[in-house]
C-alpha cells in the first residue's frame, strides 16, 4: 500500500508540473463555465430586428393595421426593433450594413388584405352558423341572409389567400431560427385577433439576404480564417519562442553577429507567411469539398497578412515572458479562447449581455473578422479601415514589446 501511495504521489507531482495539462484539464473548463454562464444566464438575450413597413398611405404614414402589427413587435422584450424607410432598397441597405441583418418586410396592401381575409373568414363562420339553424328559418329569411352573404363575398373576392410578411436573415445567422419562432408567435396572436381561424390572414415566409450565390460556408469562411490566424499567432508562437529560451538557442545566438531585432522580425514574418499559407490551404479545401466561391482580393490578403503579423507579434511577446513552452502556450490559450468566444466569431454578438457586447467589439479579433467579412462577402471597403488601424497599431506595439522583453544577452544567468 505504501508503494502504491508513493507512486500515486509521484504521478500527481509529474502531472502538476505540466502547466499545459493543468490549463486544459482545470482552467479551460472554468473559463468555458464562466463565459457560457455569463452569456446565457446573466440576462435575457436581445435580438436585433429591422422592420420595413411598406404599407403606407398617400400621406406617407403607415396604415393603422400595419402600425399596430409593428407596435406589437416592439412590445416583445427579446426583440430590439429598428425601422427602415419604406422606399429603401433592401439590397443596397444590406451592402451598407455588414452583409445584411435580420429584416421583416411588411408588404404594401397589408391592411387591405388583412381586412379582406378577415372578412372572408367571418363570412365563412356566418355561413356555418346559418347552416346549423337553417331549419328554423323561413324561405324569405334564408334568401335575405344568403343574398347578403353573397354580396359580402363579392366584396372580399379580391383576396383569398391573405398576406405574407417576409423575414430575411443572412445564411450564417445562428439566431435567425429563434427570431423566426418569436415572429410566428406574434403573427399567431395577430391572426386570432383578426378572426383568422382556419385560414389566417397573415403568414410568415423566410429567405436569405446578402450576396447572391454564396453558401453558408462562404459566409463562415472569414470566421475560419480569423480563428486560424489567432490560434497560430497567440497559441502556437508563444510555445515555439519559449522553447528557444529553454533549449538555449537564444544564448548561442549571442555569439553571432545577428541582432535581436532582426531575429524577432524574421520570426514574426515567418509565422505570418505560414498563417497566410494555411489560409490559402483552407480556401482550397473549402472550394474542393464545399464549392466555396469566395476568393480574397488584394485588400483581403493584406488584411490577413496584417492580422497574422499583429497576432504573431503578440505571441512573440507572450513567449518572451515565460521560459517554459507549456506555460507560454497555456498563457496564449487563456487569451485566445475568451477572445474567440466574445468576438462574434462563433455566435452573434447581440445574444450576449450588453456589457459583454461592448467588450467583444473592442477586441481586435472582432474588427479583424468584421473587416474580412466585408471585404470577402459584402465586397465593399466601407467600414474595413478600423480593422487595418487596430491591427496595425497592435503590430507596432507588440513588436516593440517583443524586442524589449526578449532576453538576448546573458541568458540563463
Amino acid at each position: 500500500m505504501k508503494r502504491i501511495a508513493a507512486l500515486l504521489d509521484a504521478l500527481l507531482r509529474d502531472w502538476s508540473r505540466s502547466r499545459e495539462t493543468v490549463f486544459f484539464v482545470v482552467l479551460f473548463p472554468i473559463i468555458l463555465l464562466v463565459i457560457f454562464s455569463t452569456v446565457f444566464a446573466s440576462s435575457a438575450p436581445s435580438f436585433g430586428l429591422v422592420v420595413q413597413n411598406q404599407d403606407v398611405g398617400p400621406n406617407g404614414e403607415a396604415t393603422n393595421l400595419s402600425a399596430t402589427f409593428v407596435e406589437n413587435l416592439g412590445g416583445i422584450e427579446p426583440l430590439d426593433v429598428r425601422h427602415l424607410d419604406a422606399d429603401r432598397n433592401l439590397t443596397e441597405w444590406s451592402q451598407e450594413s455588414d452583409g445584411g441583418g435580420r429584416v421583416l418586410v411588411i408588404p404594401d396592401g397589408f391592411a387591405e388584405d388583412v381586412r379582406a381575409q378577415s372578412g372572408r373568414v367571418r363570412i365563412a363562420i356566418i355561413r356555418d352558423t346559418v347552416a346549423r339553424f337553417r331549419d328554423d328559418m323561413n324561405d324569405t329569411e334564408r334568401a335575405n341572409i344568403e343574398r347578403g352573404l353573397d354580396q359580402a363575398s363579392q366584396r372580399n373576392a379580391t383576396n383569398a389567400t391573405g398576406v405574407t410578411v417576409q423575414f430575411y436573415a443572412p445564411p450564417d445567422d445562428q439566431s435567425a431560427p429563434v427570431v423566426r419562432g418569436i415572429l410566428s408567435t406574434v403573427i399567431a396572436e395577430f391572426n386570432q385577433e383578426s378572426l383568422g381561424v382556419e385560414e389566417p390572414p397573415v403568414s410568415l415566409d423566410s429567405g436569405t439576404i446578402g450576396s447572391a450565390g454564396l453558401t453558408s460556408t462562404d459566409y463562415y469562411l472569414p470566421a475560419f480564417i480569423a480563428t486560424l490566424v489567432l490560434i497560430n499567432g497567440v497559441m502556437t508562437v508563444p510555445g515555439v519562442i519559449a522553447g528557444f529560451n529553454q533549449d538555449g538557442t537564444l544564448k548561442r545566438l549571442v555569439a553571432t553577429p545577428l541582432r535581436k531585432r532582426d531575429w524577432i522580425i524574421a520570426n514574426i514574418v515567418q509565422q505570418s507567411l505560414l498563417a497566410l499559407l494555411l489560409s490559402g490551404v483552407m480556401l482550397v479545401v473549402a472550394a474542393l469539398l464545399f464549392g466555396v466561391t469566395v476568393i480574397p482580393g488584394p485588400l483581403s490578403v493584406a488584411l490577413i497578412l496584417l492580422g497574422a503579423i499583429a497576432f504573431s507579434a503578440l505571441g512573440m511577446t507572450l513567449g518572451s515572458l515565460l521560459p517554459n513552452p507549456d506555460a507560454a502556450s497555456s498563457l496564449g490559450g487563456s487569451i485566445a479562447f475568451p477572445m474567440m468566444f466574445l468576438s462574434g466569431v462563433f455566435w452573434e454578438v447581440d445574444i450576449m449581455p450588453e456589457t459583454l457586447q461592448t467588450i467583444g467589439r473592442l477586441m481586435p479579433l472582432y474588427q479583424f473578422h468584421r473587416g474580412l467579412r466585408r471585404l470577402m462577402i459584402v465586397e465593399t471597403t466601407d467600414g474595413v479601415w478600423p480593422a487595418f488601424a487596430m491591427l496595425g497599431a497592435m503590430a507596432i506595439v507588440f513588436i516593440g514589446l517583443a524586442i524589449k522583453l526578449t532576453r538576448w544577452r546573458d541568458f540563463g544567468d
